[in-house]
């Protein structure tokens, strides 16, 4: 029983470890302007991601989905991923260069639920329509992939 036990605690432990160590690759936003310059020059659409570290819905965003893709965009850039958590005041330039902090910032962009997944053109324009919540798990990954798609699609419509 005791074997038993330590076993899963184990697991446990491997488990989130893991997890933390998928979610270290997810870079915060700071400067928002400076990243907008980078995406204009990458002709790449930007992703913010709204979450919050007391959100089981967001680990799950970021566990299942959002770890691989940014894996796969470090080979070959298809956006530029940054994280905004709403409920820390960690400093944010904003796009137009003022400067805020991250609740603020999702405050002022009328983010009320998190996850929630912004796709936005190098001044912050939206480009596609946001995905809010972990909507159907069966085609979380394929909605998201498209919103990707369909973001970078209209950038480089634009000539951006």
């Amino acid at each position: 029983m005791l074997r038993s036990r330590l076993t899963e605690l184990l697991f446990v432990v491997l488990f989130l470890s893991g997890c933390s160590e998928a979610r270290d690759v997810f870079p915060a936003a700071v400067d928002l302007r400076a990243d907008g310059q980078l995406a204009r020059v990458q002709r790449l659409p930007i992703v913010l991601f709204f979450h919050s570290t007391t959100c089981p819905f967001c680990r799950e965003v970021e566990d299942l989905y959002l770890a691989r893709m940014q894996k796969e965009n470090e080979s070959e850039p298809k956006f530029l991923l940054r994280t905004v958590e709403v409920s820390h005041t960690q400093p944010l330039v904003t796009f137009d260069g003022t400067r805020t902090d991250h609740r603020a910032f999702a405050k002022g962009q009328g983010v009320t639920l998190v996850p929630h997944l912004r796709f936005l053109g190098p001044d912050g324009e939206p480009l596609v329509p946001d995905l809010v919540g972990l909507t159907s798990r069966d085609f979380y990954g394929a909605y998201l992939e498209g919103s990707i798609s369909g973001a970078g699609e209209k950038l480089r419509r634009a000539g951006r």
